[in-house]
This record gives C-alpha cells, structure tokens and sequence, in this order.
C-alpha cells in the first residue's frame, strides 16, 4: 500500500493550498470586510433608532405632560370663571333683591299713607252723606255732630 498512490496528488494539493491563500485574500477577506462593515452599519442603526426611540419616547411623555398640565389649568379657569359668574350672580340677586324689598316696603308705605287719607276722605264723606240722608229723611236742616246750636 502506498501512502501516495498516484503522484498527482501533491501538485493537485499544492494547487488547493494556493488557491486556498489567493480565495482568502482575494474573495473571503473582503467578503469579511463587507460583512463586518455590514454588521457595525446594522448595528449603528439599530443604536440611532433605539435612540430616536427613546427621544420620541421623552417628547412623547413631555408633550403628554404638558397637554395634562394645560388641561388642569383650563379646568381650573374654567371653574374659577364659574366661581366668579356665580358669585356674580349672587351679588346681584342679593342687590335686586335688596331693592325689590325696599319698594315693596316703599310701596307698603305708601299703600299705608294712601289708606289712612282714604279713611279721612271716607270719614268726612261719611259724615257729610249721613247728615244730607238725615236731612232729607227729617225734612229739616242737620247739624254736624260737636257743633252745639246757641
């Protein structure tokens, strides 16, 4: 048995170890290069969009906050707008009120000083129309009541 059996093996094998090292240096380092190249961009931008990521992320929190924040502070004019028309309001219902009191109390008096000068008017008719009824029933002239004849 021989370990070589055809000579032709040394040079086929010389060949694959030459074509090894030209493949290598020509075909599968820059294939290397380029894979790597490939893999650190990939990777760049795989950290830039983890990044934008988490910057869109903090804007988003921010603005979200910030639109929170605005609509406290719009509830909170709305309510103090509220607050004050209502109060507003109080002050003038309490004012017309105050006033619609103090006519009625004018008008009371009023109605008041009215009555009595009705009474004073009916009581002078009264007397008045009582004594032209007793004239006219007596046949004879009536004197007023407090008036004594001399």
């Amino acid at each position: 048995m021989e370990i070589f059996p055809n000579w032709t093996t040394i040079p086929i094998v010389f060949f694959l170890i030459i074509l090894t090292f030209i493949l290598n240096r020509l075909f599968f380092r820059p294939l290397g290069k380029i894979l790597a190249e490939r893999e650190r961009k990939i990777t760049g931008a795989k950290k830039e969009a983890e990044e934008i990521r988490k910057i869109s992320q903090e804007k988003a929190t921010a603005f979200e906050q910030r639109l929170r924040d605005a609509r406290r502070e719009a509830d909170s004019g709305i309510a103090k707008v509220k607050a004050d028309a209502l109060g507003e309001k109080n002050n003038l219902v309490s004012s017309q009120k105050k006033s619609a009191e103090q006519m009625i109390s004018e008008a009371r008096g009023d109605i008041r000083n009215k009555t009595e000068e009705a009474l004073k008017v009916l009581e002078r008719q009264t007397e008045t129309i009582a004594k032209h009824i007793a004239s006219h029933i007596l046949k004879r002239p009536v004197q007023q009541r407090g008036s004594t004849k001399s």
